[in-house]
């Protein structure tokens, strides 16, 4: 790995230089030899940064982020805003938690960015629009502590220590098998699974934190497919009325169709049964919408069962024309807004269509 400087001022350019030197002459000479900085994010909507840091594939970096921004009463942490990549064109990734240790997937610098809440690229680089880094600075306050570590000879399979905590309790997936966190959303240490008592059950825990996993299917959908789910909710972390942005913390099972709509299940806190609703978060609010089967906070704790008809769900709850597939299973969990404590197991799986059995997990 190298470090590059680049010089603001004459006379902390020529001590830059000086210590870059110095710190190449030592890791030239120790392969182990470690290099810290420290990277400020002060500007919500500056765009990529670059570190200074020039990693190549499997290069270690451990990264420690502190500070908050408060945006418009959304308490913010840095693993809920920050981003990485490796070279101007990598691959967008987000910092799963506030200390999480990096490998490098390629060759480049490395950069980091703010994502405002609300705003997604689409393109894997995160290519901000020119008109966003052309408006006035956001202030914000990030503090971003990188330190490099030797290349790594052998595979590294989970590079976030709360992740690898988890793995270290016997047979827990971190996330469930077969399920990925949505790209657009990045990464959490949201959901795990593991098998209990014969069935192997998903667990959503959100520390002030979010996460939405898929599993990728291909179905058909008719008038007699139904979708089956055990679930268990033990707390529930609304604040106020999840048909509100700021009571909009909630857990829940979805399906994805091919209209690039999904339908998403829930237990609502405070809304009465049956009630379906559009997400009130913008870009959401196009695409998803929520499906309230159990209401209030009696029988938390307890095993229940739902099958649902899904299409006469998706027609008695969404507009339009009716979708012609499931293209996708999603486990939701949120509890960013009010952040209070959040826990809800999922089992038992499944996609039926008169009794012939699709898909089961």
């Amino acid at each position: 790995m190298t470090v590059i400087n680049r010089p603001s001022t004459l006379i902390i350019g020529i001590l830059t230089v000086v210590w870059s030197h110095i710190l190449l002459a030592d890791n030239n000479t120790n392969p182990n030899a470690e290099f810290q900085t420290t990277i400020q994010l002060t500007n919500a909507l500056g765009g990529w940064k670059q570190t200074g840091i020039f990693l190549t594939t499997n290069d270690m970096v451990d990264v420690s982020a502190i500070g908050s921004w408060d945006a418009d009463g959304l308490i913010l942490a840095p693993r809920h805003v920050i981003w990485y990549r490796i070279g101007g064109d990598g691959a967008a990734q987000n910092i799963p938690s506030d200390d999480f240790q990096l490998r490098s997937a390629g060759t480049g610098e490395l950069e980091l960015a703010i994502r405002p809440p609300g705003f997604y690229w689409f393109d894997d680089a995160g290519t901000f629009p020119g008109e966003m880094l052309a408006s006035p600075p956001m202030p914000v306050g990030f503090d971003v502590t990188l330190t490099t570590q030797a290349s790594l000879e052998t595979d590294a399979t989970d590079n976030d220590p709360e992740f690898r905590e988890k793995q270290q309790h016997q047979h827990i997936d971190v996330p469930p098998k077969n399920f990925d966190y949505l790209r657009i959303l990045g990464q959490s240490n949201v959901w795990s699974a593991q098998t209990i008592e014969g069935h192997y059950v998903v667990t959503g825990d959100p520390k002030n934190d979010s996460g939405i996993i898929k599993l990728a299917v291909d179905i058909e959908l008719t008038d007699t497919i139904q979708f089956a789910f055990d679930w268990n909710y033990v707390n529930l972390p609304a604040a106020g009325p999840e048909t509100l942005i700021p009571g909009h913390d909630y857990l829940s099972v979805a399906l994805e169709f091919d209209n690039g709509q999904d339908l998403t299940w829930m237990w609502s806190k405070y809304l009465p049964k049956g009630t379906h609703f559009r997400c009130p978060l913008p870009w959401w609010d196009e695409r998803e919408t929520h499906y309230v089967l159990e209401s209030g906070q009696q029988n938390l704790g307890m095993w229940q069962s739902h099958k649902r008809d899904v299409l006469a769900d998706y027609s008695e709850s969404i507009s339009g024309e009716a979708p012609k597939r499931i293209v996708g299973i999603w486990l939701i969990a949120n509890n960013i807004f009010a952040k209070q404590p959040a826990l809800a197991r999922f089992k038992e799986l499944s996609i039926s269509d008169n009794g012939i059995t699709l898909f089961e997990y």
